[in-house]
């Protein structure tokens, strides 16, 4: 799916398509919004929600791919029942493939988490708790759980109707300031810009038939590394980027702070980079090279306005 296609966006007011839509636009593509709240925007948009099955077959009439990014996510479980994570996150990707199938669309590129991993990632004492694809999905929350039954979803469509799914296990992209953006890169975050990127390529990608990728920033340490940056991680990055304490703290933050917040966790993007081409652009030394030249517009999207609201749903 080279050639510039319509691509549908569930879920567009939020954070996914606040990225992904002008990332569309600027490579020719087509993007269609739908979100259940009215959205100010140029680009078209149908008011929707994906609990509805009509909605979802109206909104998905014309278009080459569906993006589904409508979701209830983590921060949303001590607020929402899980009848409501059930009925938006699994009945809503349900509808989605059902929208696939009777209008013949044979792509759908699926947002997931990477918390579907849950209990799998388990941390050695002097080491770092290594996360590639191979690990069984074991979620602990019932919103990893709803995540885990969309992937199986879209798996049974791609088996039984030949709809491709890509499936992205999404890093850490809601925005933060610039000190706290920069030190999740090492620990599952990922730059907005980079997961604008990936969903290109699936849109690209015509090999992979149902299949899941972890979609984070490249963490630039070797395995020999590891037991250093997790023994003592502020010595660690400071000898290898030297100043950085002294860069930390003069913008109000803390190093040692920083430097052990979301545990000890190396997030691996090597299937997503052999299978999809993924090359991370926006890493923990573009940060550091932007935090030593005082170039907080590094990150650009930090401060910008949703079309909606602060989540997706």
């Amino acid at each position: 799916m080279g050639a510039a296609v319509k691509v549908l966006i569930t879920g567009a007011g939020g954070n996914l398509g606040r990225v992904l839509a002008p990332a569309l636009q600027h490579s020719g593509h087509t993007p269609v919004l739908m979100d259940f709240r009215p959205l100010n925007t140029p680009l078209q948009f149908i008011q929707g929600d994906a609990t509805r099955k009509a909605d979802v077959f109206r909104a998905a009439e014309g278009v080459d791919a569906i993006v589904h990014g409508a979701a209830l996510h983590g921060v949303h479980l001590g607020n929402h029942s899980r009848d409501e994570f059930w009925t938006l996150n699994v009945e809503g990707t349900y509808h989605v493939y059902e929208a696939a199938r009777e209008h013949s669309i044979r792509k759908v590129l699926l947002c997931s988490t990477m918390g579907v991993y849950g209990e799998s990632v388990s941390t050695p004492e002097h080491s770092v708790a290594v996360v590639t694809e191979q690990l069984p999905t074991l979620p602990t929350d019932f919103y990893g759980l709803t995540k885990t039954l969309s992937e199986e979803i879209a798996c049974f469509y791609a088996r039984s109707h030949g709809i491709q799914t890509i499936a992205y296990r999404l890093g850490m992209f809601v925005p933060e300031d610039f000190l706290r953006y920069g030190f999740r890169l090492l620990k599952g975050g990922v730059d907005d810009r980079d997961v604008a990127q990936a969903f290109l390529l699936g849109l690209a990608n015509d090999t992979v038939v149902c299949d899941a990728f972890n979609i984070m920033a490249e963490v630039p340490f070797t395995q020999e590394q590891w037991p250093s940056w997790r023994e003592d991680p502020v010595a660690f990055l400071d000898s290898q980027y030297p100043g950085l304490s002294q860069l930390v703290t003069q913008k109000g933050g803390s190093l040692a702070e920083l430097s052990t917040m979301w545990g000890h966790t190396y997030w691996s993007v090597m299937k997503a980079k052999a299978e999809l081409g993924y090359q991370p652009q926006y890493n923990f030394p573009e940060f550091y090279a932007a935090l030593k030249a005082g170039n907080d517009a590094h990150y650009p999207f930090a401060n910008l306005p949703w079309w909606g609201t602060d989540q997706n749903r």
